[in-house]
């Protein structure tokens, strides 16, 4: 069985960044610091797959819903996993024996760490997203049929929500809690078992947040870093290497009820030919057109990083002039099926345009 130890943290970190696809860095250093310590304390934290624990094994999904940015300026004080997890154990009846991701971006990567670390559990290697979506029941639970709902939440003011409520109602209901809450509450969602996770989970995916963190901290050189990364991101592909040259940010609300703000980012490549690709972006980046035609689309997830030192860059930070290189890392094969592109391709989003892949079937 695999572990995870304090060590594995930065590269936890820093893998999970470069999957948010562009939603925007946070400064995690409170919270890594908090970890690296009741990792220390504990041990390391048994990092299984799900097959690996018995098939009745009662799992939660933990993560943060809301702004990690009101993480940051309103931080944790360190019991919210266990009380959130307590929460719910008390609304089953029955006992919590291990944790899983609710996605593997930014720093929903660390919190279920936390979870795990604060009540000496098993993390599942395992996640419902494989990257970052807006909303909590776009996973591959739902797909799986895995109920949301009871979960338990709570927030920055102390206060502990525990709703029971059908998908789209749920998301309304956290949402409106949020506005009073601080910004962000800690959830512990999808009650199932072990056996449920290996069906309705993408596995390994913490593993991979790990590789894909240590291949962008210990690449040396340019060669070396993109070596590294295409080892890492079986699949993963550079759509291009340019300058941007144009940047938007609205301040309008997208029209489709995601909570998240429009942004077009336009960049020239440096190779010949000279192409243009214009990113979409919602938060995370959604859409890349190259020369006026689809080139990727989410659910995969398209990342920025500086060519030079592989820094990974954000929606809100890049600037016209930066140098960027246009990485595209393919979602799990769950999210290209009609049902997965239905809750979480191009049109789900309001683009009314076909994933590539769905046009290559055509």
């Amino acid at each position: 069985m695999k572990v995870l130890t304090a060590d594995d943290l930065p590269a936890l970190a820093a893998g999970a960044e470069l999957l948010s696809s562009g939603a925007g860095h946070t400064d995690l250093d409170g919270v890594l610091h908090w970890l690296s310590g009741l990792l220390t304390e504990h041990g390391p934290l048994p990092l299984p797959a799900p097959s690996e624990l018995a098939s009745d094994t009662r799992c939660a999904v933990v993560g943060i819903v809301g702004s990690i940015t009101a993480l940051a300026e309103l931080p944790m004080v360190g019991d919210e996993p266990r009380r959130a997890i307590d929460a719910l154990q008390a609304r089953l009846g029955t006992t919590i024996g291990a944790v899983a991701a609710l996605d593997v971006a930014s720093g929903n990567a660390l919190m279920p760490v936390a979870a795990a670390a604060s009540l000496r559990l098993p993390l599942v290697d395992c996640d419902g997203m494989g990257r970052a979506f807006p909303l909590v029941h776009q996973t591959t639970f739902s797909l799986a049929g895995v109920e949301l709902t009871p979960l338990a939440a709570v927030g920055a003011t102390g206060d502990t929500l525990v709703l029971d409520a059908p998908p789209d109602r749920a998301e309304r209901l956290l949402r409106a809690a949020l506005d009073v809450s601080g910004g962000w509450m800690l959830t512990a969602t999808y009650p199932t078992t072990a056996a449920r996770l290996a069906e309705a989970g993408i596995v390994g995916s913490i593993s991979r947040a790990v590789a894909v963190g240590r291949a962008l901290l210990d690449g040396a050189t340019h060669d070396d870093l993109a070596t590294r990364l295409r080892s890492a991101l079986t699949g993963s592909r550079v759509l291009g290497t340019g300058r941007v040259v144009e940047s938007e940010h609205r301040t309008r609300p997208a029209d489709i009820g995601h909570p998240a703000y429009p942004s077009s980012i336009v960049v020239r490549t440096q190779e010949q030919p000279v192409r243009t690709i214009r990113l979409e972006a919602q938060n995370e980046f959604l859409l890349a057109l190259v020369d006026g035609a689809v080139a990727a689309a989410v659910p995969d997830s398209i990342c920025l990083l500086d060519p030079y030192d592989g820094r990974v860059l954000d929606v809100e930070t890049v600037a016209v002039g930066a140098e960027v290189r246009i990485l595209v890392v393919p979602a799990a094969d769950v999210w290209h099926t009609p049902r997965g592109l239905d809750l979480v391709g191009p049109r789900s989003f309001g683009f009314p345009v076909r994933h590539p892949r769905e046009e290559s079937r055509r």
